[in-house]
């Protein structure tokens, strides 16, 4: 059944190609499109992840050939050449885009591309397929009437002239009704079923009405004596004939043409097969496979084919299981090509013409009103847009509107995203610095001038200056009290654009303006080279650049801390956190009696990671680091500890080893009870030691708060 189907495709698409002028080479086209189904069918059928699989001739390449062949007719006829010359350069130029479509197709497969192709935007796709099946609908009609339709009084006049609306009413309604049928019976055999059985009732009422006789209208009604088969050969045209390579080089935009829809086609088929069998295939492996296919069919005569999506849905719904039925079906068209070719001359124009609009009305149905641009309005228009464009100026206009388009349409979708994930102030999320009771407090009351902006993506002109905008509308907001600090993590921003710097330049100019700072988190070496170059960072200007967000975050943090009275940690100060700590109720004397009292100086250890825990350290002065090294010897800071706060105390209670190590970052002293003089002070002192586990409890307990916060608040 596929066999019959596609050998009736390649009848219709020499039909539409060679018609009018080019009517000559009608037997040398069909025997190209017949060639071309026989190689194409063969190596796919042995080849493809997706057996069984059929291929020929596809519809929209088809459709960009008959405007190929138009284009170079013009141009060689121009010349004074005689029709046969005309058909012969028509016939090389369909060789030329086979074989670069061929070539092409394996390229993409050699190099593994093909996954590129699956970011072409849909509008582009779809308005190269609308403009396809606009192109094979109007074909259709002039196969009917022998008259090419166009927007003009003269040329409807001539398509509705009453000696052509019989072939016209006919071709129309095999459409349409077909059109309609599909869409009520789901079946792929509702088509050839409909057309064969047409076919044969239209013979028979012509043939009782006289007008199937040689000498009585045949010429309207049918494609008239084929003649003899004619095989083309290229290599012998070439010997043969004058070729005018200079004509074809001016179609380089429509052969360029057929390549692109024809991998766009091989694209959608394998995606369609592969949702319809629920099976995965290698996109790469097609793409090879269809370039193979074509470049043996442009040295051996015949058209471009490619996989075939109906094909191989009509080979499955026919019981078809392995990659037999598709060599058997090339097998047919072969046998058709050598001995039966000319049963074209019984198949109604008519027919052929509105087997051509039918196809036409499913890619336009395809294309714009079942496509996913249908959810979007500005996809749809600019869809149609490109499918105007390539039917009233040509492919090359088509596609630069569609490249210009989609850039435009993904960079006006993008910049609605943002790149500004998230946004904190101080209030929610802090740096990884426990600090004293002071200092938390201060932070607190004054946190909602440090904001933390995460940014993602690629900042381009268009996300840039959304960028600006949001923390502009952000700083004009918040009046009391006013952002000071902004901490703008590029951790996940790859690169930015020229306008970008541009809109970073404005922002800076505009923090100057209103005395705030910014600080900039992970910025790799490319972007810290140009924020320094641009003058936005420097080493100590008020805009600077940080490894990371935490230390971004600190320096805003002690830059805050920094304007405000804040109380340099001593070791009376140090006891007066410990009596607010108690609430009055217990003389810090009489738990410090059972404290060590140490000082280290910087980058000497306090805690050994790996160690025992067998002690809890209060840090009275100075701060430490708490870092963890990896097998390889890598040490990585994981929080920093000020003055007036509790370390060890997780590995002391659960007796567990020490996970990290602890490191004085600056002179420290440190009050250390170890686990024989806690259980001194248990048995000698229980209020002591009841007053030590509630300053142990509160201080997890703040942790964990602001922590169950922070939590909140990324969420």
């Amino acid at each position: 059944m596929f066999a019959l189907v596609i050998v009736t495709y390649c009848i219709s698409f020499s039909a539409l190609i060679f018609q009018g002028d080019l009517k000559g080479g009608l037997t040398l086209g069909l025997s190209a499109l017949l060639t071309g189904t026989v190689i194409t069918g063969l190596v796919v059928a042995l080849t493809s992840t997706l057996s069984p699989a059929g291929a020929g001739p596809d519809t929209p390449a088809v459709a960009v050939m008959s405007v190929l062949a138009a284009a170079i007719a013009t141009h060689v006829a121009a010349t004074g050449m005689g029709a046969e010359l005309v058909v012969i350069h028509v016939m090389m130029a369909i060789t030329l885009s086979t074989l670069l479509t061929g070539l092409f197709l394996f390229a993409l497969g050699a190099f593994r591309l093909g996954v590129w192709l699956r970011f072409v935007p849909y509008p582009v796709i779809g308005g190269f397929l609308a403009a396809s099946g606009w192109l094979l609908v109007t074909g259709g009609i002039e196969v009917m009437t022998g008259v090419a339709p166009q927007l003009s009084r003269d040329s409807l006049a001539a398509v509705f002239a009453p000696e052509h609306l019989a072939q016209l009413m006919l071709g129309a309604v095999f459409a349409v009704g077909v059109f309609i049928l599909r869409r009520i019976v789901n079946s792929f055999l509702t088509l050839p079923v409909a057309f064969f059985l047409l076919v044969i009732l239209v013979d028979l009422v012509l043939l009782g009405l006289g007008f199937a006789d040689e000498m009585g209208g045949r010429s309207a009604w049918y494609l008239g004596d084929m003649g003899e088969m004619q095989f083309w050969v290229p290599a012998q045209a070439v010997l043969r004939h004058d070729i005018d390579w200079g004509a074809l080089a001016m179609s380089a935009t429509e052969i360029g043409a057929v390549c692109g829809v024809t991998a766009i086609s091989v694209l959608l088929d394998v995606s369609s097969l592969e949702v319809t069998r629920q099976q995965s295939a290698d996109l790469d492996k097609e793409l090879r496979s269809n370039g193979v296919a074509n470049i043996l069919a442009g040295f051996a005569g015949g058209a471009a084919g490619n996989l075939s999506l109906s094909g191989s849905i009509l080979m499955q719904e026919a019981g078809a299981v392995s990659r037999f039925s598709g060599v058997a079906a090339a097998g047919f068209c072969a046998m058709v090509l050598y001995f039966g070719a000319d049963a074209a001359r019984y198949i109604p124009t008519p027919l052929l013409g509105g087997l051509l609009s039918y196809l036409g009305l499913v890619v336009l149905n395809a294309a714009l009103i079942r496509s996913p641009a249908q959810r979007s309005l500005t996809e749809f228009l600019l869809a149609g847009a490109i499918m105007i464009v390539i039917v009233t100026s040509g492919y090359l206009l088509g596609v630069f509107l569609g490249i210009v388009g989609a850039c435009l349409l993904f960079a006006l979708n993008y910049s609605r995203i943002g790149v500004v994930r998230r946004h904190l102030t101080r209030l929610d999320f802090a740096s990884n610095v426990e600090r004293s009771p002071h200092e938390t407090n201060l932070l607190k009351e004054h946190g909602e001038q440090i904001h933390v902006l995460w940014l993602s993506g690629f900042i381009f002109f268009g996300s840039s200056n959304g960028l600006f905008e949001f923390i502009k509308r952000t700083m004009d907001t918040q009046h009391n009290p006013k952002v000071r600090y902004l901490v703008l993590d590029f951790g996940a921003v790859p690169g930015l654009d020229s306008s970008a710097v541009l809109s970073l330049i404005k922002l800076k100019n505009y923090c100057d303006e209103h005395t705030a700072c910014m600080s900039f988190a992970g910025l790799n070496e490319q972007l810290q080279r140009t924020f320094t170059t641009a003058g936005v960072i420097s080493d100590d200007g008020p805009h600077r650049a940080f490894p990371d967000r935490n230390e971004a975050l600190e320096w805003c943090e002690n830059m805050l801390l920094s304007e405000y009275e804040s109380v340099e940690a001593t070791e009376k100060t140090f006891e007066r956190w410990l009596e607010g700590a108690f609430g009055g109720e217990l003389d810090p004397g009489r738990l410090m009696s059972y404290f060590d009292r140490r000082s280290y100086k910087e980058g000497q250890i306090v805690l050994k990671q790996g160690g025992r825990s067998n002690s809890v350290d209060l840090l009275a002065t100075g701060s430490v680091a708490i870092s963890i090294t990896d097998e390889q010897g890598h040490r990585t800071r994981l929080r920093r500890m000020a003055a007036q706060t509790v370390i060890g105390e997780m590995g002391f209670f659960r007796n567990a080893p020490r996970a990290a190590a602890v490191i004085a970052e600056q002179p420290s002293i440190v009050y250390r009870l170890t686990r024989k003089s806690f259980a001194r002070m248990q048995e000698q002192d229980p209020k002591a030691a009841a007053a030590f586990y509630q300053l142990i409890v509160r201080v997890l307990s703040d942790r964990l708060e602001f922590a169950n916060r922070e939590i909140a608040a990324l969420i």
